[in-house]
């Protein structure tokens, strides 16, 4: 081989190798990060949701209490002063079946 052929191929391998190094480096972080995701992301991620969670809820408790109220409440008749219902004129019949 003449020396330009050699150091082609010496130029070759050293550029193999570093590029296997960084491939290496990259595939050793990825698995490390996979690797403190599941160990402690979750977990981090579990109790972020919650207290999101916690906090929506209490914000909307304090929305509805300072809100006015949907409905209002009638107190109910004595039974001695309740008058029957009588079905009106605009009332459909009640259909029976056979």
């Amino acid at each position: 081989m003449s020396p330009d052929a050699e150091a082609l191929r010496q130029a070759a391998l050293r550029s193999s190798w570093a590029r296997d190094q960084r491939v290496a480096r990259r595939r050793l972080a990825l698995r490390w990060l996979a690797w403190a995701f599941w160990r402690y992301g979750l977990a981090i991620l579990l109790v972020v949701a919650v207290a999101a969670s916690v906090v929506a809820w209490m914000l909307s408790i304090s929305h509805t209490s300072q809100r006015s109220p949907r409905f209002t409440v009638v107190p109910a008749q004595h039974a001695a002063s309740a008058a029957p219902l009588m079905p009106s004129e605009n009332t459909p019949p009640i259909r029976q079946e056979p």
